[in-house]
């Protein structure tokens, strides 16, 4: 029944569900499990330490975030078209620069780029137009605009390591660069069939905040900061961990290959909650939905604490998948549901912005606690604990 839902939505609306799960999919070229597979070479290409290779790509992701916030609210005035052309350039064009490595602020300014435009505006743009164009299946278009996510984390990283086997890594990124100039036609073509402007009709019961909307007035706005965290969390938590996962398979003594293919258990349960969870919002809402998002995450987490054996590793990206399934469905719903969507990109770039600033900087903090010598078992129950404050702040959101 649900999946029948999914399909008569997408004869619906076809070109322009898939303007969002492209845009998605594409954001993949930015986000931290691709850029990972080329850290060793990034690091060995410009001479670097991990610990100097770890701060620029700190200082990258918040340069990211930090424009994101500034540039992203552009799209509540922007026709959506001229938006996506600018990031698709703006990504392409980032692309092509980290292959020039002639001097690390060359590198600086590339990551940052990538950062900014792939894993920031791609995402922005799909979610934003998703949560703006459609009301009644909101929840079911973000879920199959996100589902553009695990289906890269599946396809990329065997394409790509594949390439590397074959070609230069500085020829795979000029082969990503001409790949985004060469979708952005398509990508124009396929938002221009949003939905009829009847489809689109404001949340009936919120009072909608007027077109004066700031980001200093959400800063001020409690409800703001009730659902901030839930949402967040799993970003910050997720980042840390899998950027470190192969210290971690060194402390509980796991195999590197099965470590590493266990991201098909995180893509595959991501995937499959999130046709769900978009179904259960256009039925329950997606207030009743947070904080929920995060519960099979802290589970995941208490449990890889333990350090039982790889399965434990393998059940903890279940559960992330979970949880990502859910925060994606929710994160492009319920903005929409509180503000309303007039000026859902001025909200969504803030909350966007402050994710990409997460992801920045849990990574860090890990990195300390390893140099601290702080045990895996004491990081990870700190950052379950971090998720249970999450998970009670937002149980406070008036319903």
């Amino acid at each position: 029944m649900i999946i029948q839902q999914y399909f008569k939505m997408l004869a619906q609306h076809p070109r322009f569900l898939m303007f969002g799960f492209l845009a998605t999919f594409f954001s993949s070229f930015g986000q931290t499990f691709f850029l990972a597979l080329f850290t060793d070479t990034l690091i060995d290409a410009y001479q670097l330490s991990y610990s100097s290779y770890g701060a620029i790509y700190a200082g990258a992701t918040f340069a990211g975030g930090f424009l994101l916030m500034r540039i992203g609210k552009r799209i509540d005035t922007v026709s959506l078209g001229k938006f996506t052309a600018f990031a698709f350039f703006g990504f392409a064009l980032a692309a092509a620069l980290i292959t020039w490595n002639i001097h690390v602020l060359v590198l600086c300014v590339a990551l940052a780029g990538l950062r900014l435009f792939g894993q920031g505006f791609m995402g922005h743009i799909a979610m934003t137009s998703m949560g703006r164009y459609f009301s009644a299946q909101r929840g079911k278009a973000v879920a199959f605009a996100g589902m553009g996510f695990p289906l890269a984390e599946l396809i990329l990283p065997l394409l790509i390591i594949s390439l590397l086997a074959f070609f230069g890594w500085q020829a795979v990124w000029w082969g990503v660069a001409v790949s985004l100039l060469l979708a952005l036609p398509l990508m124009v073509y396929l938002q221009g069939a949003k939905p009829v402007a009847g489809s689109v009709t404001e949340p009936t019961s919120e009072k909608v905040i007027e077109p004066t909307l700031r980001q200093r007035d959400l800063l001020r706005d409690a409800k703001f900061w009730q659902v901030l965290p839930a949402l967040l969390g799993l970003p910050f938590v997720f980042t840390a961990v899998i950027l470190n996962q192969f210290w971690l398979a060194e402390q509980f003594v796991w195999s590197p290959a099965g470590t590493a293919t266990a991201i098909a258990a995180f893509s595959l349960t991501r995937v499959t909650m999130s046709v769900f969870a978009g179904d259960w919002i256009d039925t329950i809402g997606s207030r009743k939905l947070i904080g929920l998002n995060i519960i099979p995450l802290a589970m995941g987490v208490v449990l890889l604490s333990f350090g039982f054996g790889l399965w434990s590793w393998w059940a903890y990206l279940a559960l992330a998948g979970i949880s990502a399934g859910i925060n994606s469905a929710i994160s492009g719903s319920l903005w929409a549901e509180i503000y309303g969507t007039k000026q859902l990109g001025t909200v969504r770039a803030l909350v966007h912005a402050l994710m990409v600033f997460s992801t920045g900087l849990s990574p860090f903090l890990m990195g300390l606690m390893i140099d601290w010598q702080i045990t895996p078992q004491w990081m990870l129950l700190s950052f379950a604990g971090l998720l249970v404050l999450a998970w009670l702040n937002a149980r406070r959101l008036p319903s």
